[in-house]
């Protein structure tokens, strides 16, 4: 009886093994060595995270580990630094600063507030590599202001540098609506609709900030596999960061994910990301 009460559960969790990676398209495994082959290839590779939760920042360092080896002509783009601080990225990977003129000097407390301790080793080794990092975001401030007054309204020179977002899939409008509901509880008024529509441009903005930054370093630099760690809502379908690059020009994308043996097999659908990895739970000793 033990054993038919565990077996569901049991089963329920081997969508994806720990260690092993899948292809959601037909949820066949892949071969680690053929998936980093296959994503070394790329112009631009995304890792897709649960901010904040060691597993994936784990995961995170031993998949650029795996890249570098294939691909020595390397740069990590992270969305936890805004653009200002990219001196501060660049004097870091010089090995100019401390561990905590690193932290303070990118005002890691106010811009990203995660625990530094989970992303360290990610800097680390970056820096020990002298791999160039990033800095993918823009100022909060230019996100709300464009989910209080639109896109359109931002002052060219408040937009640092960022270009019109492409129109959305309207799939991703449909999921970005469901999200807004969950904080809205909305009743359908004109007005709800317009907050709505503003919350999707700062979405786009946000999208749009990143992958303009990868494209970018995917132009200075033609032969290096640019690689952007951000949250995975920004890579899931292809719907954000991914639909933003190709507007800009970049084609060969892969998207990678990381799963949790808790997650509902259910949400490994197809297309969701070109590989996802068993993630493996590290207990403490």
């Amino acid at each position: 009886m033990f054993a038919l009460l565990v077996w569901p559960v049991a089963a329920a969790q081997t969508c994806v093994p720990p260690g092993a990676w899948i292809r959601p398209a037909d949820r066949s495994p892949i071969a680690a060595e053929a998936m980093m082959a296959v994503a070394a290839r790329a112009e631009v590779v995304l890792l897709g995270e649960r901010h904040a939760h060691a597993p994936h920042q784990r995961w995170e360092l031993e998949t650029l580990h795996a890249l570098h080896a294939r691909r020595p002509q390397m740069a990590i783009g992270f969305e936890m630094f805004p653009r200002r601080v990219q001196p501060v990225l660049d004097r870091w990977v010089a090995g100019e600063l401390t561990v905590e003129d690193f932290v303070r000097e990118s005002d890691w407390d106010k811009v990203w507030r995660y625990d530094f301790e989970l992303y360290r080793p990610l800097f680390e080794y970056a820096r020990a590599q002298r791999i160039p990092m990033l800095a993918l975001n823009v100022e909060q401030a230019l996100v709300r202001e464009t989910g209080a007054n639109g896109f359109a309204a931002v002052p060219p020179e408040r937009r640092e540098g960022v270009s019109a977002p492409a129109k959305p899939a309207r799939a991703y409008v449909g999921r970005l609506r469901e999200i807004y509901a969950q904080h809205r509880r909305g009743a359908k008024t004109a007005a709800n609709r317009s907050g709505f529509e503003r919350f999707v441009e700062a979405q786009l903005l946000w999208d749009r900030a990143m992958a303009q930054a990868l494209a970018q370093a995917r132009q200075a630099h033609p032969d290096a596999l640019i690689v952007g760690v951000m949250g995975r809502g920004h890579v899931e379908y292809g719907y954000g960061v991914p639909h933003q690059l190709r507007d800009l020009g970049v084609q060969r994308i892969v998207s990678l994910l990381a799963w949790e043996k808790e997650a509902d097999c259910k949400d490994l659908r197809p297309g969701i990301a070109d590989a996802v990895y068993g993630l493996v739970e590290h207990n403490a000793s």
